[in-house]
């Protein structure tokens, strides 16, 4: 049986990743670095390092009441081990919570690719009842705080994007045809900024994931020191009904 790889190996004097040893990667990379590395298989430039991780730190914690925070938190008051715990926080992930990044992405490159105007599409999402993935937040109504500094932060690296521009049209034509603000989010942003960098569509997911993940940990961990054993939903707090 033979397996192939281009990621990594083992060598008698060191470990090759993407073609670069380890022990380079210790001196000379950051974290988030290496993971750029790791999934685009090339080195970013000093801009795209300093952007992604600003990306990465954006989605790392959005409180304990997210699906993925609170399954983690369950089950770990269950007395499972940590891994299990965070296992089930990633599980928990899915097309409406984590998700929206890989549906910005696919929506933005349909939307660039075949050249459709963005009004019209915006108009026949909304007549079918359809999501314009990467607008709207459940707090942030007028504007995304995370957008507004990641956007900073790209202007200021003169970070020039086909998609990021296209994001934001997309944002002043929903204002325009809903007749009130409704804010690009850091999903949206994510998905254009990924985009420009070359990532592909199905890798977004991977990437909330990762950013995610040491948000999970913490929660675990807190839960794990700081809490009861066995959460579980009072039955006050249950509303019994008949089918």
């Amino acid at each position: 049986m033979e397996f192939k790889t281009s990621i990594s190996k083992i060598e008698d004097e060191d470990i090759i990743i993407r073609g670069i040893k380890l022990s380079k990667l210790i001196e000379k990379n950051s974290f988030t670095d290496t993971i750029f590395i790791l999934l685009r298989n090339r080195e970013p430039t000093k801009t795209e390092s300093e952007i992604f991780s600003a990306l990465l730190i954006s989605i790392i914690d959005h409180g304990m009441g997210t699906t993925s925070s609170l399954a983690t938190r369950f089950v770990m008051s269950s007395g499972n081990s940590l891994n299990t715990a965070v296992g089930a926080g990633v599980l928990a992930l899915g097309d409406y919570h984590g998700g929206a990044i890989e549906n910005a992405m696919n929506q933005l490159i349909k939307l660039n690719k075949e050249k459709i105007d963005i009004e019209s599409y915006i108009k026949e999402s909304i007549k079918n009842n359809g999501v314009i993935f990467g607008y709207g937040h459940k707090v942030y109504k007028e504007k995304d705080p995370r957008v507004i500094k990641i956007i900073s932060l790209c202007n200021k690296l003169n970070f020039n994007s086909v998609y990021v521009n296209l994001a934001i049209e997309i944002e002043k034509k929903l204002e325009k045809i809903k007749g009130k603000k409704i804010c690009l989010n850091i999903d949206g942003l994510i998905a254009a900024i990924l985009l420009e960098m070359g990532f592909k569509a199905d890798s977004g997911k991977g990437i909330f994931i990762i950013g995610r993940i040491a948000g999970l940990v913490a929660q675990a961990l807190e839960e794990k020191e700081k809490e009861g054993h066995v959460r579980r939903v009072e039955e006050e707090d249950i509303k019994y009904t008949k089918e």
